[in-house]
């Protein structure tokens, strides 16, 4: 059986920016804090897969024709690369592989447009940026819709924002444009178990986020800032793709709309079944593919593209 450091692990969850919703993150914590404090696990759980799931887009339509689309789910906690936390939590996308995913469809003469199937709670902070402004420039190749298949919320909605286009259902939930983080504080529980941590440093913020040292007011203001940084970040993003004013996308101060209520604040464009939504976008797709310059242009755009994005 392999043995997991849930210690590297919990860097996922704490002492770091999120863009992912509350009760995500309880959740996250309340799988991870047990197995860091050493204590007594259900054998049930079965936590030792820990890889994040391969997601497989999916093709529609002839590729012979030229009017293929192709749907890439993007489902569960979102992190920075395959294999970065338990899957026993819930399902995991990384940005690296929806990245990767969203390139492979660009650079397919015989695919016309990608769709998202978005359900997501979020996740870090860290790739998301970099993954939504991928998105938002690679629109301009070919139209990347979003469907929210039941919610995207924080760095999930970073996500879908980016895209051309955001197809939601009247239950569907979009919106918690906000930031969390926790700080993990183990020393009344080393204090409890009869533990005394000696920590010696240089530099005033080494110690800063280590979960055997109390939190001082320095550190306290120094992760007040990060938090307003990367918000202020968040709300940028999403005033450019969605073109919004920032005092719009503040005003949300991160809570979560459905249907109509999204496309009212125009965090949304307009109203559809998920498998609505895929019909409409693929007889669009049939109908344009008879513009024979199309595939040609496509593919030469998509090369751009991939020559000019950082790895």
């Amino acid at each position: 059986m392999p043995q997991i450091n849930y210690t590297n692990i919990a860097e996922m969850a704490f002492n770091q920016p999120l863009l992912l919703t509350a009760s995500l993150a309880n959740t996250i914590e309340a799988f991870l804090t047990p197995r860091v404090l050493g204590l007594k696990v259900d054998k049930h759980e079965n936590p030792e897969k820990i890889s994040a799931q391969e997601s497989t887009p999916i093709p529609l339509g002839d590729p012979e024709k030229g009017n293929r689309i192709v749907v890439v789910p993007v489902h569960g906690i979102l992190v920075p690369r395959r294999g970065s936390i338990t899957d026993t939590c819930e399902e995991v996308m990384s940005y690296e592989l929806l990245r990767s995913q969203i390139q492979k469809a660009l650079n397919d003469d015989s695919v016309l447009e990608v769709v998202l199937d978005i359900n997501s709670g979020g996740g870090t902070a860290q790739a998301a940026f970099e993954c939504a402004e991928f998105i938002y420039q690679a629109r301009s190749i070919k139209p990347i819709r979003a469907i929210i298949n039941f919610n995207a919320y924080s760095g999930a909605y970073l996500i879908a924002s980016a895209c051309t286009e955001i197809i939601i259902s009247d239950t569907a939930g979009v919106g918690s444009i906000g930031v969390y983080q926790k700080r993990l504080d183990l020393t009344k529980a080393y204090e409890e178990a009869g533990y005394k941590v000696h920590t010696f440093h240089r530099g005033a913020t080494k110690v800063f986020f280590h979960p055997d040292v109390e939190m001082s007011e320095e550190e306290r203001a120094h992760t007040e800032q990060n938090i307003e940084n990367t918000y202020q970040k968040f709300v940028g993003a999403v005033a450019k793709y969605r073109e919004l004013s920032l005092s719009e996308v503040q005003a949300t101060e991160a809570d979560t709309y459905e249907g109509q209520a999204a496309i009212a604040l125009k965090l949304a464009d307009r109203l559809a079944t998920p498998q609505d939504a895929i019909n409409q976008i693929a007889l669009s797709a049939v109908q344009r593919s008879s513009t024979p310059t199309l595939s040609k242009k496509i593919s030469v755009q998509a090369a751009s593209l991939l020559l000019n994005t950082p790895k």
